[in-house]
């Protein structure tokens, strides 16, 4: 898993052949991003103002894995559904690119 702010570059490869974008508008609670179909690895931007917890495939809580505001992360993991979780009060717009 490749993660990184604004200011950092890496390189993320994959052997897709086509890729999906999806979007997030997300409020407090569980929200859901769901592709048309299986990806094979995805690409997540949190353009913020807040940090969200994500999860795969099942409901994402306060305990599961945060990505801060304003950072992205390159997960290569065959998912279909992509779950953000926001704290009371929250807001975030969340940028899925699935690859497969």
């Amino acid at each position: 898993m490749a993660t990184g702010f604004p200011d950092y570059q890496s390189r993320a490869f994959t052997s897709a052949e086509n890729f999906e974008q999806v979007k997030i508008t997300a409020v407090a609670g569980d929200n859901t991003g769901t592709f048309a179909q299986e990806v094979k690895s995805f690409w997540l931007f949190n353009t913020g103002p807040n940090p969200i917890h994500i999860n795969f495939n099942a409901a994402a809580t306060a305990n599961t894995a945060e990505i801060p505001a304003k950072s992205w992360s390159f997960i290569d993991l065959k998912v279909t559904v992509v779950h953000a979780f926001l704290a009371a009060t929250h807001t975030a717009t969340v940028y899925l690119i699935g690859f497969y």
